[in-house]
């Protein structure tokens, strides 16, 4: 059942469970929770653009203003550029995709980023593309242009349509069907992002979501204990016996004080795929059981445990820095547009097929 949480005999770390990934996909639980989300907009994706997305390459359609196209090898491959980028890509299955050329969901697209407010953050089902900031350093998108190529160049996305169920022990590896969700854009502080960890139901650790960074303000005991009382208040007016999981891990966004207002960000499955940013799974599935154990004594309830970066020294490095790169894109110049960066490319296929020939 959802409320178990045995461990995997080879590293420790707990099994996951296909109920508990599915329930914790965007389209599951918005509406139920919208009115303390960020708003949002959910497309229903076509197969045939999931094969896009799976196919070698990235190329998208040039718009009516822009002289050429653009395309070469996606993050989501060898790290590497291929040869022959510019030509029409092959998807896994053998089917030809030469480019993104999918009129009616581009019309979505930008139909939705027109009602968010003209700029949007997008994500599939699960995650958003984080790892793709080598292509645009902020995942800030305006167009259905900029939304398609930021999804395509993202190895986080590749896992949403391929691995989605790796860890539970079963033999499908992605859900029947996918999602776009486009998430209207605000300039947010990462510092007050944290993401708990719930188990049987009950709230009972929370850390810094931005463990790459250390803020001192975190660490004052005042700062600490008021944060943790906004985050176990939002959780048990909000979401305790109300989302439908016993374990679970969700993301929460604090706003400035005195008002602190506190807006859910996500929900992610209990297990490896979910990042527990200051802890560590052995460690929490060690800690649920041990609070399990001890339910129905007389003592009193010990709060969540609050973890924040102390120190420079306890920073951590971003998962994203570590996903895959093509080799030449990565000694270009950081910091630049999406356009900028495709003119670059461009020129660097260029200099290849003369070199080549």
């Amino acid at each position: 059942m959802a409320g178990d949480s045995a461990n995997s005999p080879d590293t420790g770390e707990p099994e996951m469970l296909e109920e508990e990934v599915l329930a914790c996909a965007f389209g599951e639980w918005y509406e139920r929770f919208r009115s303390v989300t960020f708003k949002s907009e959910v497309i229903s994706l076509p197969e045939d653009f999931v094969k896009y997305l799976l196919a070698d390459g990235i190329k998208v359609k040039a718009d009516d203003d822009c002289a050429s196209e653009s395309s070469w090898g996606s993050a989501a491959n060898d790290k590497q550029d291929r040869d022959g980028a510019s030509s029409s890509s092959s998807s896994s299955d053998g089917d030809d995709v030469t480019e993104a050329d999918f009129p009616e969901l581009e019309e979505q697209i930008s139909a939705s980023i027109s009602r968010l407010g003209g700029a949007v953050l997008p994500k599939l089902n699960w995650s958003a593309p984080k790892d793709a900031t080598w292509l645009q350093p902020r995942l800030k998108c305006i167009s259905a242009k900029e939304v398609i190529t930021i999804l395509k160049a993202s190895d986080f996305i590749a896992h949403d349509l391929c691995h989605s169920f790796d860890h539970c022990g079963v033999s499908r590896t992605r859900p029947d069907s996918f999602t776009l969700v486009l998430r209207k854009w605000r300039d947010l502080y990462t510092c007050n992002e944290f993401r708990c960890f719930v188990s049987d139901g009950e709230l009972f650790a929370i850390s810094q979501r931005d463990t790459s960074n250390y803020y001192e303000h975190l660490g004052e005991q005042g700062e600490s204990e008021a944060l943790r009382r906004e985050i176990c208040c939002f959780f048990e007016e909000h979401l305790q016996g109300v989302f439908p999981l016993r374990r679970y891990a969700f993301d929460v966004y604090i706003g400035a004080a005195p008002q602190r207002k506190t807006r859910l960000v996500d929900f992610s499955p209990w297990g490896p795929t979910t990042d527990p940013c200051l802890f560590d799974w052995p460690e929490l599935n060690e800690r649920a059981s041990a609070r399990r154990q001890q339910q129905g004594s007389s003592s009193d309830e010990e709060p969540p445990e609050f973890r924040v970066v102390r120190e420079e020294a306890e920073r951590q490095a971003k998962a994203e820095r570590y996903s895959q790169l093509p080799l030449e894109l990565a000694q270009l110049s950081a910091g630049e547009g999406l356009e900028d960066l495709i003119r670059k490319a461009d020129r660097l296929l260029e200099q290849k097929g003369q070199g080549s020939g």
